[in-house]
């Protein structure tokens, strides 16, 4: 959520905008920071969650193959 620092605390000064949790800066609303809104939608991923290779490439087991195994002499 974004806040507006309406009372000088830590590194903030006042009429600084700051990106916070809520339950962060839960005890600081009304005293120090006002809410203005959500904040931007940058918490979506950039990219999508790369694909395991290896799924598609090995089969489940030798029987699914048809493959034998070799014979004891």
């Amino acid at each position: 959520m974004k806040y507006r620092v309406i009372r000088e605390h830590g590194a903030f000064a006042e009429g600084d905008i700051r990106e916070a949790d809520e339950a962060t800066v839960a005890h600081l609303v009304g005293k120090s920071l006002t809410l203005i809104g959500p904040a931007d939608a940058t918490d979506q991923k950039s990219e999508p969650a790369p694909k395991n290779k290896a799924e598609s490439a090995a089969p489940a087991n030798k029987a699914a193959t048809g493959k034998r195994g070799k014979a004891k002499a």
